[in-house]
């Protein structure tokens, strides 16, 4: 029984999985949203990602914001399933005091990245033989180019209320940055929901370009000195929480979207409402999730998240105790996911997203 992962499709992939089952030739995008800890549950399958894909000739797109692009910078090394095992692991071994500063926050974030990723590979992320890596980060406006605590929360707090009348609206507060790899542009570029700046990625910009697409307001400070790039970024996932964007416009290709859920939240400002993304823009989505089944069934009932250090404050070895127990269980989900495809059950439990 595949009973604990849930497989989603939209309305054009859907069709294309039940006839076809999943070809991973026929994937063009691979796409990772933010979530903080909630990474943890994913691992599993994506060390089965790279197996399916270790073959590869043809460009993969690859697309995320916060930890969804740190993964992707795993998955563009030379090996990525090493790359995987050290960001889990470090990710997992932060510490932090009763009180951590924004400084604390930014200074664990930036050791997490040097532990897994090595200054010297870098160039040969930019230049993977397919994997062609982008992310994106938020170039700020007005008042939230300043870090002053006063005026960031006043920013927010507006940027959120613009948000319940219309998401549109938010183009007044933030910017898309979309940080790539030199070459061809990514085929999900032209996205204009909101204003849009194009990036080149470079060995001196990326692991700062990288830090930005997850810098959280409030909680970290923002990044200004991005080399060769102008203004003041913050996460990705303010706009860009869980990736409605245009993938593959006119194309008949899939998305690949390993995914903590088995819905698609917008924006960051739409974690409390039941705003739903646009349905041509999940056309070629195939996400891949745990399912209600597997989460009841772990610790606490429910994946980890970035509350999990509220949640277990001064009890830091309570909560690596805890993640680590679900990145060991996460491993069926890799094995149903391996299952599904190499069976061709996944034509059958395929489901609309």
């Amino acid at each position: 029984m595949l009973d604990n992962i849930s497989i989603l499709a939209g309305s054009k992939a859907l069709g294309i999985i039940k006839d076809e089952g999943l070809d991973p030739a026929r994937v063009k995008v691979l796409a990772g949203a933010s979530g903080s800890a909630k990474f943890l549950v994913l691992t599993g399958i994506d060390r089965v990602l790279m197996a399916l894909f270790k073959n590869r000739i043809d460009p993969l797109y690859l697309i995320g914001t916060s930890i969804g692009a740190f993964r992707m910078a795993a998955f563009c090394q030379k090996d990525p399933v090493a790359a995987i095992d050290i960001l889990e692991q470090e990710y997992i071994a932060q510490t932090y005091s009763l009180k951590p500063t924004k400084q604390d926050l930014t200074r664990e974030t930036q050791r997490i990245l040097n532990a897994y990723i090595d200054d010297t590979q870098i160039e040969s992320i930019l230049h993977h033989p397919f994997m062609r890596i982008s992310f994106l980060s938020n170039k700020c406006r007005g008042i939230l180019k300043s870090d002053r605590q006063w005026l960031e929360w006043l920013g927010i707090t507006m940027a959120a209320g613009v948000n319940l009348i219309n998401r549109n609206w938010l183009g007044y507060f933030f910017e898309r940055a979309l940080f790539c790899s030199p070459g061809t542009p990514p085929p999900f570029s032209a996205m204009d929901q909101f204003p849009i700046h194009l990036f080149n990625l470079t060995p001196s910009n990326f692991k700062k370009a990288l830090i930005s697409s997850g810098s959280i307001p409030i909680i970290m400070e923002g990044v200004c000195d991005i080399d060769g790039v102008q203004g003041h970024f913050r996460d990705g996932g303010i706009l860009d929480y869980h990736l409605d964007i245009p993938f593959l416009p006119g194309d008949d290709s899939l998305v690949l979207f390993p995914h903590f859920y088995e819905k698609i939240t917008p924006g960051w400002f739409d974690k409390s409402l039941n705003r739903k993304p646009l349905d041509r823009n999940m056309d070629n989505v195939v996400l891949v999730a745990p399912s209600d089944k597997f989460v009841a069934s772990l610790p606490m009932g429910k994946i980890p998240d970035r509350k999990d250090f509220y949640t277990f404050k001064g009890k830091d070895k309570d909560r690596q105790d805890y993640w680590r127990t679900i990145v060991k269980r996460n491993k069926q989900l890799g094995d149903e996911f391996s299952e599904a495809i190499q069976s061709g059950q996944i034509r059958k439990i395929t489901k609309p997203l």
